[in-house]
């Protein structure tokens, strides 16, 4: 690849991000402020570190479910891992 090509593809990436950032500000714009995770893309670095967030507290709550024997606890993770599918 030449440096010209790097230098184009790095700005239709920069293009791409930037598109991505007003679509979620004018989201926020419209429902005053509330959390549009879902406008994000794939790429998105939030939505990232929440979809390994939900998976370690998954993870957690699989690995303790006999241990503490507690419908809050199974409906919380059933929560969580349906959070997770939605957010995919």
């Amino acid at each position: 690849m030449t440096a010209y090509e790097l230098l184009v593809k790095n700005f239709e990436e920069i293009y791409l991000k930037m598109s991505e950032q007003q679509i979620l500000l004018n989201s926020i714009k419209e429902e005053s402020g509330k959390v549009v995770l879902h406008n994000c893309s794939v790429e998105c670095s939030h939505k990232r570190q929440l979809n390994e967030i939900l998976l370690d507290a998954i993870s957690v709550l699989e690995e303790s479910r006999k241990a503490f024997k507690s419908k809050q606890l199974e409906d919380l993770r059933k929560k969580m891992i349906k959070a997770l599918a939605d957010n995919i």
